[in-house]
C-alpha cells in the first residue's frame, strides 16, 4: 500500500528524517535542521510549505522540498523557501534487480505533482533535479511533459573515501600545479562555528557580494550561510599570502582565495568560490 505524507501530518518529520538518513546525495540545504532554520527566518511567512514524503509499505521511498508562494509581481511561485524544489530518494527502496524503484511508488510521486500543480496553477516552478543513483526524478519527466525547459548544471563529484595519494593522482597537472603553488605561497585558515569571529564574518559578507556583483548565483541568503556555519553546518576556509597574514589579522584585509562548504555527515558541497585575487601573480 502507498500514501503520501505532507508537511501538515504529525507523521511527517519522523518519515523525512528517515529518508534523509538513507538519501546518497543528502543536500545540506534541505536536510531537517536546514530546514528548520529556513522556517524561522524572517521571511519564512511569505510561504506555505506543501513537502511531502511517498510511502510504501510502511517506509518512506521518496519526498520532495516543496513551497509556494506569491512574488512581488503577484505570480504564483514553486520552489523551496527561496531555493529550488528539491526531490529525494531512499536507496533502501531500490530494487537490486533493476537499479530502479518499484512502479507503483513512481507513479503516487508522479500523480501527487500532477495533483499539486493542477491545484496552485504556478506561474512559476523552479525545481533542481539531484540525478540520484543516476536516475532522472520521475518528477523532472512529469515537468517536461508538461512544457517545462530543462537547465543542465555541469557538477563535479569527488569521493572522499579515496585516500589522500588517490585523490591527488586524479587531479589535473594544471591544477596539481597550482595547489603546490598555494601549499608553498599561502597561510590558510578555517572558520568554523569553534571560532568563527568578526573578521570572518566580515570575509564571508565580502566573498558574498563578489559573488552577487559576478552574476554568480550566491544559492542562499548570506544570513543562512552564516547560520550554517555557526551551528555546525558549515564551514569557510580562506587563504592569504603569507607575507601578508599579520596584516590581515589587524587590519581585516580581504584573503587571496576563499570557499565555503556546506556540508552533512555524508555529502559537502562548495559555495561562494571567487576566481583568486586579482593581487595575484599567475602560479
Amino acid at each position: 500500500m502507498h500514501d503520501v505524507i505532507e508537511f501538515a501530518d504529525s507523521k511527517f518529520k519522523h518519515y523525512w528524517s528517515e529518508l534523509f538518513a538513507n538519501d546518497p546525495l543528502q543536500n545540506p540545504f534541505y536536510s531537517q535542521n536546514s530546514s528548520e532554520l529556513l522556517r524561522r527566518s524572517k521571511s519564512a511567512s511569505h510561504y506555505v510549505d506543501r513537502s511531502f514524503v511517498v510511502i510504501a509499505e510502511g517506509k518512506p521511498v521518496f519526498a520532495c522540498s516543496l513551497t509556494m508562494h506569491t512574488d512581488e509581481r503577484g505570480r504564483k511561485c514553486l520552489g523551496y523557501f527561496g531555493l529550488e524544489a528539491f526531490s529525494h530518494v531512499n536507496r533502501l527502496s531500490m530494487q537490486t534487480s533493476s537499479n530502479n524503484f518499484k512502479l507503483e511508488a513512481v507513479q503516487v510521486l508522479q500523480h501527487h505533482i500532477n495533483r499539486l500543480i493542477d491545484e496552485i496553477q504556478p506561474n512559476i516552478l523552479e525545481y533542481l533535479d539531484p540525478v540520484s543513483c543516476g536516475i532522472m526524478s520521475p518528477v523532472t519527466q512529469v515537468l517536461l511533459e508538461k512544457g517545462a525547459r530543462p537547465i543542465v548544471q555541469t557538477a563535479k563529484i569527488i569521493d572522499l573515501t579515496l585516500s589522500e595519494h588517490a585523490l591527488k593522482r586524479k587531479i589535473r597537472q594544471s591544477q596539481r600545479s597550482m595547489i603546490n603553488w598555494g601549499q608553498r605561497n599561502l597561510d590558510i585558515s578555517i572558520a568554523s562555528e569553534q571560532n568563527f569571529s568578526d573578521n570572518d564574518a566580515a570575509s564571508l559578507a565580502r566573498i558574498f557580494a563578489r559573488a552577487v556583483k559576478s552574476g554568480d548565483s550566491p544559492y542562499s541568503s548570506l544570513e543562512r550561510y552564516e547560520q550554517l556555519i555557526r551551528q555546525g553546518k558549515a564551514f569557510m576556509v580562506q587563504g592569504n599570502l603569507k607575507n601578508e597574514r599579520r596584516m590581515h589579522e589587524r587590519h581585516s584585509t580581504a584573503p587571496v582565495a576563499s570557499a565555503l562548504f556546506v556540508h552533512t555527515a555524508r555529502t559537502c558541497l562548495t559555495y561562494l568560490v571567487p576566481a583568486l585575487s586579482r593581487h595575484l601573480n599567475d602560479p
